[in-house]
């Protein structure tokens, strides 16, 4: 019994080992990178899959896009996706 909470203890250790982070860069126009930001996300059992570049400038209020950030999150074999969007 004591081992059994002992590895309960441990799952959150092991997930943060497990991860990994990966996170690109992308400018798109010759705009400023601006002060607004909005993102999209996208899981892998997520209803809403739209983690467009168009969707998180509309979620931000951004009409000038200046900057364009892909983020990937791996926990174990799962990704999260995020995409960030910097403007005007």
């Amino acid at each position: 019994m004591k081992r059994k909470i002992k590895m309960l203890m441990l799952a959150p250790v092991a997930a943060l080992a497990f991860s990994s982070c990966v996170s690109q860069y992308h400018m798109v126009t010759d705009n400023p990178v601006g002060n607004k930001v909005g993102t999209a996300k996208l899981k892998i059992f997520a209803k809403d899959a739209d983690m467009s570049i168009e969707k998180a400038a509309k979620n931000g209020g951004i009409t000038k896009i200046g900057l364009v950030q892909v983020k990937t999150t791996y926990y174990f074999i799962f990704p999260v996706s995020k995409t960030i969007v910097y403007g005007e």
